[in-house]
């Protein structure tokens, strides 16, 4: 699952169209996550733009209320058990992490896995949630609770990935860094890296 839905107004631009790889930067990441999904869903507020990809594409279906919304609506849309999200910014998906998430869902029944960095900050993106959470996420929703991290920290059977942890993979933290202002846009396109979080 891509979620495609932010405003952009930080950008500067639509950073759907931001150009990366011979297409753009949303599709170049589905490109790459093919490799270990059949289904690949793309959440946005334009679905014009990914006419005829072949992917999944759909709108939110509980407007304007961010990414818990956005996450709402692809796990709504899945066919499968699990959904892995990630945004449509965020262009340094490390597939091997990825992969070793995945294998943490065959220890038994998991809400969610996410990162969790040294200082308590979880990392929304770049993980994992359960199909079922989706009734959980709309009741959220009703009562006006936006926040992911809110979210996953108030849900049971949730596997934080600790920082250390996940540096294994991306020491430099690059699989969580996004496209977010103009100077990011800059560095981007510059093919120069993109600040990370962690």
């Amino acid at each position: 699952m891509i979620l495609c839905g932010g405003k952009s107004s930080r950008a500067g631009c639509d950073k759907q169209l931001l150009p990366c790889e011979g297409t753009t930067l949303p599709k170049a990441i589905a490109r790459k996550l093919q490799a270990l999904f059949p289904e690949i869903i793309i959440v946005t507020g334009t679905p014009e733009v990914y006419a005829g990809s072949g992917f999944v594409v759909v709108e939110d279906i509980v407007k304007d209320a961010g990414p818990l919304a956005g996450i709402f609506t692809g796990l709504s849309y899945a066919s499968s058990e699990y959904a892995y999200v990630t945004a449509g910014d965020m262009p340094y998906p490390d597939l091997r992490y990825i992969a070793w998430m995945t294998g943490l869902l065959d220890t038994g029944p998991v809400t969610a896995v996410a990162a969790k960095a040294g200082h308590g900050h979880l990392e929304p993106f770049n993980s994992i949630f359960a199909v079922r959470c989706a009734p959980l996420m709309a009741a959220s929703l009703a009562r006006g609770e936006r926040s992911v991290s809110r979210f996953l920290r108030g849900c049971d059977r949730v596997l934080f990935v600790p920082e250390e942890t996940a540096r294994r993979f991306s020491p430099d933290g690059s699989m969580f860094a996004s496209v977010n202002t103009r100077a990011d846009v800059e560095r981007f396109l510059a093919r120069q890296p993109v600040p990370a979080p962690l």
